[in-house]
């Protein structure tokens, strides 16, 4: 039957199968060939780079041919070994590009939707020429909201510009403008968000100095003659409501035609607009942290809708030709500020093996290598006991003598301390002398903010495992007042169970002592 029907009165779905086909076809043939493509590449890169390598037996592999080349059977060991290469450097890459985004501290700017305008209509009807007004109001501008997420770790997820959806308009036939939608933020647990209010400039500052000096002395020039002085003050008085009226006919929005004939000077405006702006011109400023999931702040309110004409209808008035236009939104510049929420802070020297103990005990995977600051942001891992107890560790770079000074990395990464119940000291025992470090730790800590070593602390001696740790151990376990050292290895995993135990009975008794105590508002 299909034979019998030519190409032009074939069924369309016929067509489109046969259609389909061919592009499946041709995908298997183009991957084929770029399989194909990727070997020859690869073999040639292993032949370019033993050359390299190799300048003098470069002669004899040409002649003689190089066997793991010609062997069909070398060729995936090759591509395999460029394919593990090629994730080695996209792991690093993946790693300093984590390190560059991460950032804690930041300024933006929120600013709230513009309120719409209310709407000047009237109705209109075969016999009724002249009906009442019937425009509809403004929509009401979105807000912007900072709202606590736990899966954040970071705020570079915030932008510089936060603007929330403006009102929409209003209509004719009394329909309302939509209201824009709020602009929710996600920001990480335990970030601080201050307004930052900028001061007036010392050269406006005297500016208005020089002004009032003018003033006065124009003053005292007119007091001799009367009336002079009340002309001048006569003037004053007529520029200022000049200029309150001026401002008054800007929130107004004017039927077509009708600027000069409306006569918006004793209208009364309704309340609830007026006290909308208000609120948005004297707000107080924003102060607060965000500690807990789920917690939302509103750091920039949305402009009112500007009201429509029906509002206006007076005994004196029955037709306003007139209605207000919204509100702007509130604008605020914030300072965020994150200072990490753990139960746990570990503080040491560069390269101690902080990230190490870290990746020992929890999930977390932070960066290990055998250079110092490796780590350059604050990493969190979950500790979770047989018993389902769990506890947060946070990870803090390394510090260095002058710390509290901002030398190195200073107070970029110390205030991430600032909320840990608990400093636990990671301190390489295989040092030369190892107790001058734990009281170097101490000192930088106390001086970037007095009383932050009044907290509970644990020591622990990493690396245990070398040769020269023993007699560093038993020297350190033996001078008067030395502190609670727990000997552990983390490269090799031995003894961690001792020391998380030993974290968590120090966790646990300092809840006891304060029952009321919520660990992650500290």
């Amino acid at each position: 039957m299909l034979s019998l029907l030519s190409r032009r009165h074939k069924p369309a779905g016929i067509r489109s199968v046969a259609l389909r086909r061919v592009p499946q076809q041709l995908r298997k043939r183009y991957l084929s060939d770029q399989a194909a493509a990727a070997h020859m590449s690869a073999s040639e890169g292993a032949a370019v780079t033993s050359r390299m390598h190799h300048p003098d037996e470069a002669e004899e592999t040409e002649e003689s041919g190089d066997p793991s080349l010609l062997d069909p059977a070398a060729a995936p060991a090759a591509t395999a070994f460029m394919h593990h290469k090629q994730q080695k450097l996209d792991i690093v890459r993946r790693n300093a590009k984590a390190g560059r985004n991460f950032v804690d501290r930041m300024r933006c700017t929120a600013v709230g939707g513009h309120g719409g305008n209310g709407c000047v209509s009237f109705f209109r009807d075969s016999f009724v020429p002249n009906g009442p007004p019937n425009g509809g109001d403004g929509g009401g501008g979105g807000g912007v909201w900072l709202v606590v997420d736990e899966n954040e770790t970071s705020l570079s997820c915030v932008k510089q510009m936060l603007r929330a959806q403006p009102g929409a308009n209003g209509r004719g036939k009394t329909m309302h403008g939509q209201k824009g939608n709020d602009l929710v933020v996600k920001v990480p647990k335990g970030t601080m968000v201050r307004e930052h209010r900028v001061a007036p400039d010392s050269q406006n500052r005297n500016q208005s100095q020089n002004t009032d000096v003018q003033t006065q002395n124009t003053a005292e020039q007119r007091s001799d003659d009367s009336s002079d002085f009340l002309y001048s003050l006569d003037r004053q008085i007529t520029q200022s409501r000049e200029t309150v009226l001026q401002s008054r006919e800007s929130m107004f929005v004017h039927y077509p035609r009708w600027e000069e004939r409306n006569n918006v000077e004793g209208v009364r405006i309704p309340a609830e607009y007026m006290q909308a702006k208000h609120e948005i011109e004297n707000a107080a400023p924003l102060s607060v942290d965000l500690l807990h999931h789920g917690q939302r702040v509103l750091v920039a309110r949305g402009g009112a809708g500007g009201p429509g004409n029906p509002h206006f209808i007076s005994a004196d008035t029955r037709h306003p030709h007139y209605a207000l236009h919204g509100l702007g939104g509130q604008r605020r510049t914030l300072e965020l500020e994150l200072k990490t929420i753990a139960d746990v802070g570990l503080v040491g020297m560069p390269n101690a093996g902080k990230s190490t103990f870290l990746r020992a005990v929890s999930n977390a995977h932070p960066k290990v290598a055998p250079y110092p600051f490796t780590t350059l942001n604050p990493y969190i891992g979950t500790v979770t006991f047989a018993d389902s107890f769990q506890m947060t560790v946070a990870d803090i770079p390394g510090l260095i003598p002058g710390a509290h000074r901002n030398v190195g990395l200073g107070h970029a990464f110390l205030r991430h301390v600032e909320r840990s119940r608990l400093l636990a000291f990671i301190v390489d025992v295989s040092r030369q002398s190892p107790w001058l470090h734990l009281k170097l730790l101490r000192a930088e800590l106390e001086l970037y903010q007095p009383g932050l070593t009044a907290r509970p602390t644990l020591v622990i001696a990493n690396k245990a495992d070398r040769p020269e740790s023993r007699q560093n151990f038993e020297c350190w376990s033996q001078m008067p007042g030395a502190p609670l050292l727990v000997p552990v290895s983390a490269k090799n995993r031995k003894n961690i169970l001792k020391a998380t135990h030993a974290i968590r009975q120090i966790l646990e008794s300092t809840q006891q002592e304060q029952p009321g105590v919520n660990p992650q508002s500290v």
